[in-house]
């Protein structure tokens, strides 16, 4: 499937800053299910753009202003073709995972993390265990801790916010695509599972839902999922969100141990106002046949604010510059 990506920022400063410095992760990656057909990060005003690769292999862009400003635009073009990411070809046992050179290669994804840490109590583990006691297969591992973190949680916007605990996350029953990663990726590391997390964004009008209708052009936000170490088989990407496959309709950005090694933006400004962050994405399907000839969904006008406000959770999640 080729999809068009148009993902906008929009700073606004309740005062003149002097100076902003921002680190961007929205450029889709480029792997065996996923290829880049094209990219480009633009900004108003005008700026350099510094491109790096971090250390779990994401693309992170740099930009800085060091002249006065009360507002500042980035929009991230991109055409991307994607094919269906392929399920595990082997169904190794629960014991598997024990195998110390499998641990050693996925140690960082085995352990707690900022976002991702079962330790302050035991209700994390306990539902784990308890959801996995009777299955024999890796596979069927992760098949009953993702169908259990559904059955956990249910989707609300503004429920949380980015530094909730895991326990506080149980204990609400409610969060976004972030939160049901987050839950998985503990749930799968306290039985053992080697588990990491996955940002990127969905052609869907509903993530919730996995066998939802899609217009030709959706307005969106970025999206969370995660993929779990098969042994003898690599990774395995599921969406614990909507509790289907990923598949066409999924776009990689890049990964991590949790949110905090993927965050779209983070950031700092300079000056004594406050900061507000609007940011959507537009995503569509291409039919067009020749990449020269494809085009990303059209973009807003410069100064302005996207057509739809983000909610509390989103707003949040884009929100991460800091006053210096």
């Amino acid at each position: 499937m080729r999809l068009s990506i148009a993902y906008r920022m929009y700073f606004r400063y309740s005062e003149p800053v002097t100076e902003s410095q921002n680190e961007v992760r929205v450029r889709p990656r480029d792997d065996d299910h996923q290829r880049v057909l094209s990219y480009r990060l633009t900004s108003q005003p005008p700026l350099p753009v510094l491109s790096v690769v971090d250390y779990w292999g994401t693309v992170v862009e740099h930009l800085g202003i060091r002249t006065s400003h009360a507002e500042l635009e980035l929009l991230a073009e991109a055409t991307v073709e994607t094919t269906a990411r392929p399920e595990p070809t082997e169904s190794p046992p629960v014991s598997a995972l024990n195998d110390a050179g499998f641990r050693l290669e996925h140690l960082e994804f085995l352990g707690p993390s900022q976002h991702v840490d079962w330790r302050s109590g035991d209700a994390v583990e306990q539902r784990a265990g308890a959801a996995v006691a009777a299955v024999a297969s890796v596979p069927e591992m992760v098949s009953a801790v993702v169908a259990d973190t559904r059955e956990a949680l249910s989707y609300e916007q503004g429920a949380t916010d980015i530094g909730v605990s895991l326990a506080d996350l149980l204990e609400g029953g409610a969060g976004v695509c972030q939160d049901f990663a987050h839950l998985a990726l503990g749930m799968l590391r306290s039985v053992g599972v080697p588990a990491r997390y996955i940002s990127g964004y969905l052609f869907a009008a509903d993530e919730t839902s996995a066998h939802a209708e899609t217009a030709d052009v959706v307005a969106v936000q970025t999206h969370a999922w995660i993929e779990v170490a098969v042994p003898g088989s690599g990774w395995w990407a599921l969406d614990p969100t909507n509790g289907g496959p990923v598949g066409e309709r999924h776009v990689v950005i890049g990964c991590g141990r949790d949110y905090g090694d993927v965050p779209p933006v983070r950031g700092a400004f300079m000056g004594s106002g406050t900061a507000e962050v609007d940011a959507e994405v537009l995503i569509g399907r291409q039919t067009e046949t020749h990449p020269a000839e494809a085009s990303a969904p059209r973009r807003a006008s410069p100064g302005r604010r996207m057509p739809t406000t983000p909610s509390s959770s989103e707003r949040y999640q884009h929100q991460q510059q800091q006053q210096q």
